[in-house]
């Protein structure tokens, strides 16, 4: 199901859709040229990254490529996208909903690869491609380029449609996600503790070394090739025990599954750091985290406690055996991720914030709804109807489709 060919926007830039995987692959040299030319690229903008999402998930993505030429070799702008299918009550019919493409990996950022010396054009001629594609709502949360994602929403709206900065909270509104505290690290790790670090925690960090590490007591160890997937495990299922019963199994499951998806592309490309604390066979804590080398950064995702131990330390010996690591190893950022919890801040850590904005067409369009991308879908959403009894509703969405495919 191939979208439009390439067009052309009013600066002459040929704006192609890609949503096959041999259209992805045929990307790759020219995608990571232009992420080492970027100053705001991320790993989890990274074809690599990006190829883990989209290999095992046919027609529920697509990149917006922006060329000078529609048979230039060099890439000016990339933009990622996830599809999928809504049903409209309102409308009652289908409609295709677009998000970041990297969320298919629950990618902790999102947002564009941009040729610093057409950062402007590039975005511009996306917002014309996708004015002209068919869709209701686009959004896209945990943008890390705050510039670029006003840049984007202002063309968005200059093409029809309205635009909105969202707040996203969780945890009853108490934690701001869209707040991400971050370690800049120093080049030793002796700096840190004395400048960045209170007194009273480096005395703990200190008085755990001695009393636990030193007396071997309780060890640390870090996942490797042969042992990453059962650690992995480990750590998810400490993860689960501390919340299970507070999230619900189902809801504690897919979250689980979705850590475990990131943790399992980040060994498989090479970007896992994944630190355990044992006693003896018991172990008492891990955390997960994705290892950006290329711009020196370590990100946090996941942690797990067992919540049995006694030694309330558990969880804050891991992030500085995890800053120490960071440090020798050459890293300039230790990034917490999403969430201002307050127990960041005596990491040393400080404010980074993201994007989240939603974009809607000003007009309702029934020609600009639904993209065929999503007709499988729509149609297993169709068999579901079905099962379900709602017999009418499924006959509005086949003659939905019979009017598309006719």
């Amino acid at each position: 199901m191939k979208h439009d060919a390439a067009s052309v926007d009013r600066n002459g830039l040929y704006v192609d859709v890609v949503d096959t995987w041999a259209g992805f692959r045929a990307l790759k040299p020219a995608w990571e040229r232009l992420l080492a030319l970027d100053p705001e690229s991320t790993v989890f903008l990274s074809w690599d990254w990006l190829a883990r999402a989209f290999r095992d998930n046919a027609f529920r993505w697509s990149v917006l490529v922006v060329r000078e030429a529609e048979d230039a070799q060099e890439v000016m702008c990339i933009l990622p996208l996830k599809y999928r299918v809504h049903w409209s009550r309102s409308q009652e019919e289908f409609h295709t909903e677009i998000e970041a493409g990297g969320r298919l990996l629950w990618s902790e950022y999102t947002g564009f690869l941009c040729h610093p010396s057409f950062e402007a054009q590039g975005l511009e001629a996306v917002a014309v491609k996708l004015a002209q594609l068919p869709w209701t709502r686009l959004s896209m949360r945990y943008v890390a380029q705050e510039r670029r994602a006003k840049m984007f929403v202002d063309a968005m709206e200059r093409r029809g449609c309205v635009g909105a900065f969202r707040e996203y909270r969780i945890n009853n509104g108490e934690t701001d996600n869209l707040v991400c505290p971050q370690v800049s690290l120093p080049d030793d790790f002796e700096t840190y503790l004395n400048e960045q670090v209170s007194a009273n925690r480096r005395q703990k960090w200190h008085r755990f070394q001695r009393q636990r590490i030193g007396s071997g007591q309780v060890r640390f160890e870090v996942a490797d090739a042969h042992s990453a997937e059962a650690d992995i495990t480990a750590l998810l299922d400490l993860w689960m025990g501390r919340w299970e019963e507070e999230k619900g199994t189902a809801s504690a499951l897919k979250a689980a599954g979705n850590y475990g998806d990131v943790l399992m592309a980040a060994q498989a490309q090479g970007d896992l750091y994944l630190p355990l604390l044992r006693s003896e066979d018991r172990t008492l804590g891990a955390l997960g985290h994705v290892v950006d080398r290329a711009r020196g950064r370590v990100h946090f995702i996941i942690a797990g406690r067992d919540v049995a131990a006694r030694d309330p330390f558990i969880g804050a010996a891991l992030h500085f055996h995890s800053i120490k690591w960071a440090i020798e190893n050459g890293m300039t950022l230790y990034d917490f991720c999403h969430g201002n919890e307050a127990y960041k801040y005596s990491f040393g850590a400080e404010d980074r914030e993201v994007q989240y904005f939603v974009l809607r067409r000003k007009r309702y369009n029934p020609h600009l709804a639904f993209d065929s991308i999503g007709t499988g879908e729509a149609l297993r959403r169709v068999e579901g109807f079905l099962k379900d009894g709602k017999t009418e509703r499924a006959a509005q969405g086949c003659a939905q489709l019979a009017r598309l495919l006719s």
